[in-house]
């Protein structure tokens, strides 16, 4: 059972408000992070987050640490589309936006449940998602695919199914980023925000899905960093207001559920507060946990001494570790949970053809002059344009191309474009495939931390000019839909998600595997010729 907070003492309460980062990767390799996650759960902490690993070898961890701790942890992730979103291994789902197009939001909740099947199995009892952001900013670097879409009426429905179906497995979903961070072109890992919205902008539009989530049950939301001046003209961010937590979600919408930061090591924070300040700060506006400060001890430690030379806030303390505690009895952690025994390869295998299935339906395509599927007489040559030089892009690119060779009979050349091709490169490239009629390029781009734009790099687009010179060329959008703009192609194929189920749905319309539907001026990054 769990203890009565009333009980606790100061560092016992404390330590369950903060929930530190856990990369099960650094784990295995630094002594010195073994040694400093040890004693934050000797001292009481409520649990971790999680990041990159190999999904049997964290199963194996957080089991582990679950035997040390005198009280249940709770793990929480990033698994809006599934594990592979953090770790090695689990089931690759289409992102946010291709589940909205692919029209079903029976086959969200499907795609929900299995990703919270798949956690739950791990030791993870609480998504960070859904993400109920609207990405009316085509320029926003951070959510664009993550969100269901650009519109309310685009993701109410599919905001409810995703909630049901992780909740259906003792999963606590989360919606994110509360009020609202698609209208902004700032990535708040890099810098604060600001979202120069009127008020009633915002409860026609930002709010809309929060308040769907929490009508939908959704047991936590999480607050995002970023400075809404028509909120709390303090300049201070959302994630550390009281206007934004006690005031709107408490006492004006009546949510009694978990509020949790945002990452406070993003920069929007980290960048002005200390980790004591920023945890302090948070609890204090209404937040019930600070999400991964970014030096945990210093957090507790400072957190404690605030507490002990303001006893007043003892109460506030022990508000919030009910909450938690209630939390844990609703994901079955009131006790010690079993090492639970990985799925079923049957299992695994459903949820595959599933995310397949969500892939294909949500595949949108423009082809005026009926390239598709391309001729078994003309040879054609395949790139990918990388929006970064990650293992996991490199990964998706040859996975995009492995599944066109399976696919197609005939003869292709496979290459690589990043943002240091030089003009010669490019020349000695063109002359290499002046034999093919036909060029398809795979766009792998998409949101990424610090990263601040979602763009094609000069560089590439004069690389694809020159290749595609007197030829025909086919796109793949496979991330964000908005780059159609930056290039001029004969044929487009937007996927909405790089997930590998996206890729190969993709790739499977060059043989006529599978077709999509049209893209209209009412899918999300609508296409429109006359921009070219």
């Amino acid at each position: 059972m769990l203890p009565n907070p009333q009980t606790m003492s100061n560092e016992q309460l404390a330590a369950q408000c903060i929930m530190p980062r856990l990369v099960p990767r650094d784990y295995a390799e630094q002594e010195s992070l073994r040694h400093e996650i040890a004693q934050l759960i000797q001292r009481g902490i409520g649990g971790f987050c999680v990041f990159q690993g190999e999904a049997d070898a964290t199963s194996l961890l957080l089991h582990e640490l679950q035997q040390h701790a005198h009280i249940p942890l709770l793990f929480s992730a990033d698994y809006e589309h599934g594990l592979p979103m953090r770790l090695e291994g689990g089931t690759d789902m289409p992102h946010a936006m291709a589940m909205m197009m692919s029209g079903d939001p029976e086959a969200t909740t499907k795609a929900s449940s299995f990703i919270a099947k798949e956690a739950r199995t791990i030791g993870v009892h609480w998504n960070f998602a859904p993400v109920c952001d609207i990405n009316s900013n085509p320029e926003n670097p951070i959510i664009n695919i993550r969100s269901f879409g650009e519109t309310s009426s685009h993701i109410q429905s599919h905001i409810q199914a995703y909630i049901e179906g992780t909740q259906s497995q003792s999963v606590m979903a989360c919606a994110k980023h509360f009020p609202g961070h698609g209208d902004t072109s700032t990535d708040s890992h890099s810098a604060l925000p600001l979202i120069d919205c009127s008020l009633q902008q915002l409860q026609e539009r930002e709010f809309i899905p929060f308040k769907i989530a929490i009508d939908s049950g959704v047991r936590s939301i999480m607050i995002g960093h970023l400075a809404i001046p028509a909120i709390d003209d303090s300049g201070i961010p959302a994630s550390l207001s009281a206007i934004v937590m006690k005031d709107i979600l408490r006492k004006e919408w009546g949510y009694d559920g978990i509020i949790v930061t945002d990452a406070l090591d993003m920069h929007a924070i980290s960048k002005t507060y200390s980790s004591a300040e920023a945890t302090i700060a948070c609890l204090q506006a209404g937040a019930t946990i600070a999400l991964v400060p970014d030096n945990a001890i210093q957090a507790l430690d400072g957190l404690i001494q605030y507490v002990e030379e303001h006893p007043e806030f003892r109460a506030i303390l022990i508000e919030h570790v009910e909450r938690i505690f209630a939390e844990k009895t609703w994901c079955g952690l009131e006790t010690t949970p079993a090492l639970q025994h990985p799925l079923p390869s049957q299992v695994m295998e459903e949820h595959a053809m599933h995310a397949l299935d969500i892939a294909k339906k949500a595949l949108r395509i423009y082809d005026p002059q009926k390239m598709l599927p391309i001729s078994d007489a003309k040879p054609f040559a395949a790139f990918a344009v990388l929006g970064d030089e990650s293992q996991s892009t490199l990964d998706k690119a040859v996975a995009l191309f492995r599944v066109m060779a399976q696919s197609l009979e005939q003869e292709c050349d496979f290459g690589f474009i990043n943002k240091d091709i030089s003009h010669d490169e490019a020349i000695e490239l063109a002359e290499n495939i002046k034999e093919v009629d036909t060029i398809i390029l795979g766009l792998l781009m998409k949101p990424q931390s610090y990263k601040g734009h979602i763009g094609i790099h000069p560089a590439m687009v004069e690389a694809i000019n020159i290749l595609s010179k007197d030829k025909k060329l086919i796109v793949f959008l496979l991330g964000s839909p908005y780059l159609h703009n930056c290039i001029k192609a004969d044929a487009y194929v937007c996927a909405f998600s790089d997930a590998l189920p996206s890729l190969a749905a993709a790739a499977l319309t060059l043989s006529g595997r599978a077709t999509g539907s049209p893209w209209t001026s009412n899918d999300a990054g609508s296409f429109n010729p006359e921009l070219h």
